[in-house]
């Protein structure tokens, strides 16, 4: 009976020692395929980093109407003031030429991540909610493409038009603050609303 139990540890050890074996390799494996895909990513950030002015160094600012984020710019072309969805409101709507500096599709609607509109009421420095414009005779948005623009995939290299909208409060100055990707603001455009 001992000789059995003798028996069956060493095969069990020989088992073990088999099976750690095996996990060793398949850890240098793993290392060495860890190792190609550090290669393959650092090639891909390469690639990226020839690929648009500002994707080159992914370096964020806003200066002179122009918001760089790393891989995407936004232009500020030009601003008004329309009727708003709700009634008696009105909104805010910067018309922006979005790039795709990358060479992947991206997403411009994630400016409202970065980007914050302010405006101050009687009591406080309210910040503002992305708004609606009001609908057309035919219950259609008038700026229906611009709006798609901001919300569709942008293709790598391309340029579209899109806007951004923002519901008022009243009528006194709204100021548009632009932060980078550690949402520091980098910098601020004030919009004159009244009319």
């Amino acid at each position: 009976m001992k000789k059995r139990s003798v028996t069956l540890g060493l095969i069990t050890t020989i088992l073990l020692s088999t099976a750690l074996v095996g996990c060793s390799n398949g850890n240098s494996d793993s290392k060495s395929s860890k190792s190609t895909d550090e290669k393959t990513e650092k090639a891909e950030k390469s690639t990226q980093v020839k690929t648009g002015a500002d994707a080159k160094n992914n370096k964020w600012s806003f200066k002179n109407d122009v918001f760089s984020a790393g891989i995407l710019t936004y232009k500020l072309t030009k601003s008004e003031v329309r009727d708003s969805s709700e009634d008696g409101k009105k909104v805010l709507v910067i018309y922006t030429d979005v790039t795709n500096n990358s060479n992947k599709e991206q997403d411009p609607s994630n400016i409202y991540i970065v980007s914050h509109a302010y405006q101050k009421t009687d009591t406080a420095n309210k910040q503002l909610l992305p708004g609606m414009v009001a609908l057309d005779e035919n219950a259609d948005s008038p700026l229906q493409k611009y709006e798609d623009a901001l919300n569709d995939k942008l293709l790598p290299g391309k340029t579209t038009q899109a806007v951004m909208i923002y519901s008022l409060e009243n009528d006194s100055p709204v100021k548009v603050s632009f932060e980078n990707s550690d949402f520091k603001t980098l910098g601020s455009k004030t919009y004159n609303v009244q009319q």
